[in-house]
């Protein structure tokens, strides 16, 4: 094997899991919160922080039926947070909480959009969140992130064992 190809390998090698373990840190269970805290009036204020092309926690989960008020605040510039189907879109500026007015979730159980809702620069497309309504049936397009970033884990890992075992003198 050429010394090229074989830097080449190794940098794709070395490259592949950091990109699986962007996917598996932005899409993982653990970056979602379920709905449960509740005020003196029986609504349950969802604290959200909004920074630069991201929300935190990145998926929220309630039952349908539930009572919601989303508190948000954006850590860096002016974004937006935005339900349409909750008819919910605050504008944030920089450090000044927003609390929506209370909203109830009538919707059907399935998995809704979040989004900024004001221009914040080149990520703003991809500053997407979730709203998870009940216990809806998980889908092949949710869970395959999951199992390509695991499938380009594993193909890196066998690249760079094969590399090594056909450098190795004989």
């Amino acid at each position: 094997m050429t010394r090229p190809i074989r830097a080449l390998l190794l940098t794709a090698a070395a490259l592949l899991p950091l990109g699986a373990a962007v996917v598996w840190a932005v899409s993982a269970p653990w970056s979602s919160v379920t709905a449960a805290a509740v005020s003196g009036e029986g609504v349950i204020e969802i604290p959200i922080r909004v920074h630069a092309w991201g929300f935190s926690p990145r998926v929220i989960q309630v039952a349908s039926g539930q009572t919601v008020r989303f508190v948000a605040s954006s850590d860096d510039i002016g974004h937006g947070f935005a339900i349409n189907e909750l008819g919910v879109n605050l504008p944030l500026r920089a450090g000044a909480p927003m609390r929506s007015s209370t909203v109830t979730v009538n919707l059907p159980d399935g998995v809704y959009e979040i989004h900024c809702s004001v221009f914040c620069g080149l990520g703003h497309p991809a500053m997407k969140g979730r709203l998870v309504v009940g216990m809806p049936r998980r889908d092949f397009v949710s869970t395959a992130p999951w199992l390509a970033s695991l499938a380009v884990g594993l193909a890196a890992v066998g690249v760079v064992v094969l590399t090594l075992l056909r450098s190795r003198p004989q």
